[in-house]
């Protein structure tokens, strides 16, 4: 009877899980399933499993039927390597082999199979989203913590030192400062990462700021004040309900994005774009639209102000959708700007998600 082992290898740029391999070297390359996760396309930080021992399901899959078909970059949610193959699972549960551009046409049993080692594989890479009044007790005052970056997989130590709301937090050495401020691409910023924080074994969902403020009290550590570190249901001080930056790094960091962004809202699409626009999140920018190339003026802001309230226009059907919202924004040149954005949004389908098609401002 072979043994199956859970190795668990922790590195700056490779989180990596995988089972022990069967004894036959060959057998095990025919038999054995490798998924890889990560958060977005480029991410050097990835979760990779092997399952070993799937010869039933390697057998299906290779003589599943496939048809022409082309996957999105963006929509990446699994890479699995099966023998030769090199496939894309996405979020929709579909299946590509990446290089012959096909779709595998999954029997419902061999979906369910694959979705569930897929599923494994996300429980390792994310972290969970649990509430801040529940995190609070288990990650207290004056306890340390390890922040893992999930973009990079770079890592540093901190230690909470106060907060009601949220943690106040400050790196633990002058090493763990500079690994923070190089994650920032060495320029401390307001803008908000989503990362993953390990208290005793348990690794939290996410998300923090990159600025030092107020005060600090670890001597030589180099790091002037303190920054905060926001969980599911944090709020600022200033305000009780939590941020939206911060509330979109969390559930990036819990893995639920890409499905809550498939299931929006017309008007919450609009929220989620503003906010990855103001955030610079790239991958989740693009998440919201259709891939179309976002105007000249969108691409060189800074930082906008999401509105408190968003409607779509009267004239606005089941399948397109027309809102209009004022927002104040700030270019990278440094100029403050406030304008009348205008979003076109489309959909094939009432069951299809949401697609900014348009942007303009005015």
């Amino acid at each position: 009877m072979r043994l199956v082992k859970l190795l668990l290898i922790h590195s700056l740029w490779m989180f990596t899980l995988c089972l022990s391999l069967p004894d036959n070297a060959e057998a095990s390359q025919a038999n054995e399933i490798v998924i890889s996760v990560s958060v977005s396309p480029d991410s050097p930080f990835v979760s990779t499993l092997v399952f070993p021992n799937t010869n039933p399901i390697v057998r299906e899959l290779t003589r599943t039927p496939t048809i022409p078909a082309i996957y999105s970059s963006d929509w990446i949610r699994a890479r699995i390597k099966v023998k030769d193959r090199d496939l894309i699972y996405d979020y929709q549960g579909r299946l590509f082999d990446k290089k012959k551009a096909r779709l595998y046409l999954l029997s419902q049993p061999l979906a369910i199979k694959l979705d569930k080692l897929v599923q494994t594989v996300e429980t390792a890479h994310y972290g969970q989203a649990i509430p801040w009044e529940r995190v609070k007790h288990s990650f207290g005052r004056m306890k340390f913590a390890t922040v893992i970056d999930l973009e990079t997989g770079e890592r540093f130590l901190v230690q909470r030192r106060a907060g009601s709301r949220h943690a106040d937090v400050q790196p633990l050495t002058r090493s763990d400062t500079q690994i923070m401020k190089h994650i920032y691409q060495g320029k401390w910023s307001w803008k908000r990462r989503a990362i993953l924080v390990e208290v005793d074994g348990n690794y939290y969902a996410a998300s923090m700021h990159g600025m030092p403020h107020g005060a600090g009290a670890i001597q030589g550590n180099d790091f002037p004040g303190h920054f905060c570190i926001h969980f599911s249901g944090s709020s600022t001080h200033l305000r009780r309900e939590p941020d939206p930056s911060h509330s979109l790094m969390i559930l990036k960091a819990s893995g639920a994005l890409p499905q809550i962004i498939m299931e929006a809202s017309s008007e919450d699409l609009v929220g989620y774009f503003l906010t990855s626009l103001n955030e610079h999140d790239g991958h989740t920018l693009r998440m919201t639209t259709d891939g179309s190339t976002l105007p000249d003026e969108v691409r060189l802001i800074d930082s906008v102000r999401k509105p408190e309230t968003i409607v779509a226009s009267e004239t606005s059907g089941p399948f397109m959708v027309a809102i209009s919202v004022r927002a104040d924004y700030l270019l990278r040149s440094g100029e403050q700007r406030s304008g009348r954005w205008h979003f076109l949004l489309l959909r094939s389908a009432p069951w299809e998600r949401w697609q900014i098609v348009d942007v303009a401002i005015k």
